[in-house]
């Protein structure tokens, strides 16, 4: 009966969709990375001061008295029929909140 219910609990784990994501480290660096590379940061903000890592995937990015909040969003990993695999995820785009000032 436990064999039974072994080979059930496997068997419904494996149904479950795969992910095999990078080290947090590397993730962290290509977002990182990301961020630094996007050329309409500078055009906002002139020269920047500064770039703090809030939280997984975003960004605080300051030039002076100003700053944006910079998010940058992952795709998990597709074949090329677009179902899920098992993979790393992929950068799929930056997105740049408003100026924000102080005075």
């Amino acid at each position: 009966m436990r064999f039974l219910c072994l080979i059930c609990a496997l068997a419904a784990g494996g149904s479950l969709p795969a992910r095999a994501e990078l080290p947090p480290q590397f993730t962290s660096w290509a977002d990182f990375a990301a961020v630094t590379s996007d050329t309409s940061i500078p055009h906002l903000l002139g020269v920047v001061d500064r770039i703090d890592r809030v939280q997984s995937g975003k960004f605080i990015v300051r030039g002076g008295a100003c700053s944006v909040e910079v998010n940058v969003i992952r795709a998990s990993a597709t074949s090329p029929d677009g179902k899920p695999i098992a993979g790393p995820s992929r950068i799929a785009r930056v997105e740049i909140g408003g100026k924000r000032c102080k005075q």
